[in-house]
């Protein structure tokens, strides 16, 4: 007989105890922020004051349900005001659940090649804050320079702009989205008001260079769900690519618009808007390949053989690429034949060739590190769904998962859309949990 004793929740009659800092520094602790994951760091806190998710709840005044499912990454671990009162209650340092400015990492030469002052010297490891007043004046910073008092813009202001985006993007692909979003549009409203102001040549790049950030804020927008705002972001970015007479930009929006209608359904549009990319003239090789790619996406999603040599087009394409060498942003800079290789499985997958999706992802499996995490999450999603539609229900289980844990790290509702594609299994029983698990994230 169970003792009730044992199992009544205890509350402390007064304030919790300072952690030892120890705590914060630990890679525990570490890996939980780099990943975005401030449920894991409650529950490091909590497990480390001793405890239970029911006694913390108590404390909290939120149920035991509740805190379990922050803790396992649900959406109530995103909320701000949750966060702030267990942040109070357990000592946890504001920074480590993204309460105050958040940050992405910057390598001690793209602090350089920013020029912002007093940064020249700084170790390898240096963080920039990305948010609010820390963000403005890096932006300031980069456009005006550290020691100009004119208020004229930079000679390389453009330039150094770019270089900021380039940050973002990379930073994207190990921070969660929610953490991009502020950062992202508060650059993209910096730029448009240089933009306003500025006359001739300066004000034509500009342009494309505010097209670069809004296209950019779109797709977080979609990553989020939110297809209304990727829409309507996206559209925006291909009005000042236009403006700003960027063919790359222009094409690279389309291809976009191309992706949205895939998220929607719609396979004659994907097709339709790859075209039109494609149309475009004076497009760069990296572009031209992403434009070949998505087309090829929308003629397997419509069931067509033939594209298979659209897929073949891109990647023969893309291996003729010459990289920029600078830390500016530009469309496709970080696009490889990997990229192609494995939307190429993902469609085989689509065209029910499910024995030759599984041995596709397989063999390219040793390099999914070249590809960020979101990615990783969706791919992993469909090579679970290919395994499911071949009869392996324990592979696909483990694929799901893994799927799973990439779309807690990431946020990404991508990865939550793949894997509601498992539902037509969920008979079984290791499916319905995952299912279960899965409808958390939503």
């Amino acid at each position: 007989m169970s003792n009730p004793a044992k199992n009544a929740v205890v509350v402390p009659d007064g304030p919790l105890p300072l952690l030892p800092p120890a705590i914060w520094e630990s890679r525990e602790v570490h890996d939980a922020v780099a990943a975005d994951s401030p449920g894991t760091v409650v529950a490091i806190a909590r497990k480390a004051h001793g405890l239970r998710q029911d006694e913390l709840g108590t404390l909290a005044g939120f149920s035991q349900s509740a805190i379990s499912r922050l803790e396992a990454g649900s959406n109530i671990a995103y909320d701000m005001r949750v966060l702030r009162t267990l942040q109070r209650l357990l000592g946890i340092p504001a920074h480590l659940l993204g309460l105050i400015d958040r940050t992405v990492p910057m390598r001690s030469g793209e602090a350089r090649r920013l020029g912002v002052g007093g940064l020249e010297n700084v170790a390898k490891d240096l963080v920039v804050g990305m948010e609010g007043k820390a963000l403005m004046a890096l932006c300031a910073s980069a456009a005006f320079g550290p020691a100009n008092g004119t208020g004229a813009l930079a000679d390389d202001a453009v330039s150094q702009l770019l270089v900021l985006r380039r940050i973002v993007n990379d930073a994207h692909n190990w921070r969660g989205t929610g953490a991009l979003i502020p950062a992202v549009r508060g650059m993209y409203d910096f730029i448009d008001v240089l933009r306003r102001n500025a006359r001739g040549d300066v004000r034509r790049r500009l342009l494309g260079t505010g097209a670069m950030y809004a296209e950019f804020y779109g797709w977080l927008h979609e990553e989020m769900g939110d297809m209304r705002g990727a829409g309507a972001w996206t559209s925006r970015a291909l009005e000042q690519g236009q403006a700003a007479d960027d063919r790359d930009v222009v094409a690279y929006c389309y291809v976009r618009m191309s992706q949205l209608a895939e998220v929607e359904g719609d396979d004659d549009r994907v097709i339709g808007l790859a075209r039109a990319a494609q149309r475009e003239t004076g497009l760069s090789s990296v572009v031209r390949a992403m434009a070949l790619r998505q087309e090829a996406r929308g003629l397997a999603r419509a069931g067509v053989d033939a594209s298979m040599q659209r897929f073949d087009l891109s990647h023969s394409l893309v291996q003729t690429v010459q990289r920029p060498q600078t830390d500016e942003y530009s469309i496709g800079y970080c696009f490889t034949e990997l990229h192609v290789q494995m939307q190429r499985a993902a469609s085989m997958v689509d065209l029910a060739d499910h024995q030759h999706a599984i041995d596709a992802y397989t063999a390219l499996m040793p390099r999914w590190g070249g590809i960020c995490q979101w990615e990783q999450g969706v791919h992993t999603a469909k090579l679970a769904y290919a395994h499911a539609a071949s009869g392996d229900v324990e592979q696909a289980v483990t694929f799901g998962f893994a799927a799973l844990d990439l779309a807690r790290a990431t946020g990404s509702q991508l990865i939550v859309n793949e894997l509601d594609k498992l539902d037509p299994w969920a008979a079984s029983p290791a499916i319905a949990a995952l299912a279960a698990e899965v409808t958390q994230l939503r």
